[in-house]
């Protein structure tokens, strides 16, 4: 048992090391999970928290929100991208508006606001962004989110 147990953690341990200590957001605890099972941190987006949801591996970027009956107030989802580049998103498989927040360098660049959950565009972010929050729809507009304002979040212990 001891023996795979240190097998398991080096697996763990190597997985982190190979992605960055940055893209391996391990929780500290089962408070900090989400009921889907993702890694939760605060993130802050002028001044306003929303607990978010990281989200990484290719097969979570994949899907993000869809197929979520909802997104409550003050949540989101914040995706971590492989590459700062020029990323699209699209509303495949959503059940309810989003906005989606473009960050880089931990500024806004952009946004899009209202997407109705069955709006057909891709979305595509005006310069290239490492990282997307989305949020409930409205929340740019209630929070007079601008470009340049700071975006800053914190990973959870390991």
């Amino acid at each position: 048992m001891r023996k795979v147990l240190c097998i398991l953690l080096n697996i763990v341990l190597f997985a982190c090391l190979g992605a960055g200590f940055g893209a391996c957001a391990l929780p500290a605890s089962a408070a900090e999970v989400s009921e889907y099972g993702n890694p939760l941190i605060p993130v802050m987006v002028k001044g306003t928290t929303v607990m978010a949801e990281v989200v990484s591996s290719p097969g979570k970027l994949y899907l993000g929100l869809a197929h979520r009956p909802t997104l409550p107030p003050g949540r989101g989802m914040l995706f971590v991208l492989p590459a700062e580049e020029i990323q699209e998103f699209c509303m495949r498989g959503m059940r309810f508006a989003l906005d989606l927040i473009w960050i880089r360098e931990g500024r806004v660049v952009g946004w899009e606001k209202n997407v109705a959950p069955d709006d057909p565009r891709t979305l595509v972010s005006p310069v290239p962004v490492k990282y997307v929050l989305e949020v409930p729809a409205g929340f740019c507009d209630r929070h007079h989110i601008a470009v340049y304002d700071r975006v800053s979040f914190r990973w959870p212990a390991r």
